[in-house]
């Protein structure tokens, strides 16, 4: 499966990185490698997780409290958002609607 992720997924990856890292030198890293397993979890399985929309669908992340946004088409996955679950779900659906 092809991987994309779009810009706004690509910053929000960034800022959780470093929001980790500020925490403890090492967390942004363990960040990083479990967002990884997520989309490997994905690529698995696309349709095996929660349908947020027609065309998106929302997987957890296990040790942090954040989800990947993605749609797939074919062998395409795009992630269209790194959501950090903490934040107020009304400014996260204003932002997947400028996605």
């Amino acid at each position: 499966m092809n991987y994309r992720i779009l810009s706004v997924a690509a910053e929000d990856l960034t800022e959780a990185i470093g929001f980790y890292e500020r925490q403890s030198s090492g967390l942004g890293a363990q960040f990083l490698d479990e967002y990884e397993a997520t989309l490997r979890r994905i690529w698995d399985c696309p349709e095996a997780w929660t349908a947020i929309s027609p065309n998106q669908r929302r997987c957890l992340l296990r040790r942090f409290p954040f989800a990947v946004l993605y749609s797939h088409a074919g062998d395409e996955l795009f992630v269209t958002g790194v959501m950090d679950l903490r934040m107020d779900p009304k400014r996260q659906k204003d932002r997947m609607r400028n996605t």
